[in-house]
């Protein structure tokens, strides 16, 4: 039930609050600090650092999505990600503090898997802290399922999240 429940608050999330800008760039290249263009699959060859980002929009409100993401080769070690939006309507503010704490609340015995969500006058801002290297992969697969997850043979793939990434519009420059 839990599982059902946290795909349906997602897509909630994801797609009917808000919906990707139709101009936004999609990840097909990474720009490095240098302005060198690198392909993702050169990408997935090193270590390094990706800051990527995506844009939206939804009624009465600016969502944002900020990730950061430390990588070796194709695994992700770790991500961060700080989402959210900014209102003046407070009714849409209640409604994502409330699925943001509930999304939240699932995770709450999952070492490694850190979250806090604040809410100030015209923001609630979600941030997700996730240690791959450490967290407990049966566990987080057992609370989000194995279907269409960036977890393949217990690792974290940067190429799945790429490749999801860029289906909503993300782009991302290496660190």
């Amino acid at each position: 039930m839990k599982k059902i429940s946290l795909s349906i608050l997602l897509i909630i999330l994801c797609f009917f609050l808000t919906a990707c800008d139709n101009d936004t760039t999609k990840i097909d290249t990474i720009e490095n600090d240098d302005g060198k263009i690198d392909s993702i699959d050169e990408v997935t060859k090193k270590k390094g650092t990706l800051i990527c980002t995506r844009t939206a929009t939804a009624n009465n409100a600016e969502p944002f999505f900020n990730y950061t993401i430390n990588y070796k080769n194709d695994e992700i070690l770790s991500l961060h990600s700080i989402e959210g939006l900014t209102s003046s309507d407070s009714s849409v503010l209640d409604e994502y503090e409330e699925a943001y704490r509930k999304i939240s609340s699932y995770y709450t015995d999952l070492k490694y898997y850190d979250t806090e969500v604040t809410r100030n006058n015209n923001t609630v801002t979600w941030d997700t802290t996730i240690n791959y290297e450490k967290i407990d992969i049966a566990a987080l697969l057992e609370l989000e399922g194995e279907d269409d997850n960036i977890i393949e043979n217990g690792k974290a793939h940067l190429s799945t999240w790429l490749e999801l990434a860029k289906k909503v519009g993300t782009t991302c420059v290496e660190k």
